[in-house]
């Protein structure tokens, strides 16, 4: 039988734990489950200790971000000889055979570098919103059409994207691509991820007959003021998104140009004697030229066969 590791990154997940945990416990087909704590603050380690004794809990002193922490997961499975890994976020819960079905699924399509379960909303009743946001704009919608029209359902549909919240990673994705990419602190990083599965000619996929439940019934975060935290956040994130992109050449010109529109933004600013945008739009810059040194460099990494950000 195959090993497989699931891996689930926590931050103040009590609310969810329990039911995360169970469902990977009581997989039809056994995992080992190993969870990475990115220093919560409520009791959801405590609370892992004390019901789940038998996981692998690693315990972190700030909080990592999304994709290193689970690059630690990949790693300790990795060099456990694992099979597969499966990223399972803390909000969400396995049915008894998704892993069964995924790795038959796998078996049978190696070609595929990650494969998703359906993923459907908390109540488990409707599909979840970013899954059918993401999929109903990608070539997923053949099976949409095949499911109202009645067509023999595939046993994998591909997709350019699909969203870490439930990932199936053959190890020699592992291998050959690695980990997530370091520049990514939060959101962005399955973006990516997905970017250099497709530069190496492997295929995502979502198969059909599998699901998990996804509780993203929590508050919007949408709401930013211009030049804030966030704004900055989001803004980095967009810029290794489209500049780290492997499957794109990185010209000189579109970096030229885009430097250009923050620096007009910068004189227009100046002009109207709008010195807060001044400075929030020279701090842009700042982030930018910066931003591209750590992107230039990523992509020279990312663009080798290799278990990167894993060892």
């Amino acid at each position: 039988m195959k090993k497989g590791y699931v891996i689930i990154v926590t931050y103040n997940g009590l609310k969810w734990i329990d039911e995360c945990l169970k469902s990977v416990v009581n997989s039809s087909f056994p995992v080992i489950p190993v969870v990475v704590d990115n220093n919560s603050t409520d009791k959801t380690v405590s609370f892992i200790k004390e019901n789940f004794p038998n996981v692998i809990l690693f315990e972190q002193t700030k909080n990592l971000g999304f994709g290193k922490a689970n690059n630690l997961g990949m790693s300790y499975a990795l060099n456990k000889d694992a099979d597969f890994v499966f990223l399972l976020n803390q909000d969400a819960f396995l049915e008894k055979d998704t892993i069964r079905d995924l790795v038959q699924v796998a078996n049978k399509h190696p070609e595929y570098g990650i494969l998703s379960p359906i993923q459907l909303d908390y109540s488990g009743t409707f599909l979840e919103k970013y899954f059918l946001q993401f999929t109903s704009k990608d070539k997923a919608c053949s099976l949409y059409s095949d499911l109202v029209i009645g067509n023999k359902i595939k046993d994998v549909y591909a997709v350019e994207f699909i969203q870490a919240a439930a990932w199936f990673l053959p190890i020699n994705t592992l291998k050959n691509i690695g980990g997530f990419d370091p520049i990514f602190y939060h959101y962005g990083e399955d973006d990516n991820y997905c970017q250099r599965v497709r530069y190496y000619q492997l295929k995502i996929g979502i198969v059909p007959a599998t699901f998990i439940r996804h509780d993203t019934n929590k508050p919007s975060e949408n709401s930013f003021k211009t030049f804030s935290k966030k704004y900055y956040s989001i803004y980095k994130k967009d810029i290794c998104i489209n500049y780290a992109n492997i499957n794109k050449t990185l010209k000189p010109s579109v970096i030229l140009k885009a430097r250009k529109i923050i620096h007009i933004k910068i004189i227009k600013s100046f002009v109207k004697l709008n010195f807060k945008n001044v400075l929030g739009y020279y701090k842009e810059l700042r982030i930018f030229n910066k931003t591209l040194k750590l992107i230039e460099h990523s992509r020279k990494i990312n663009s080798k066969i290799k278990a990167n950000y894993l060892n």
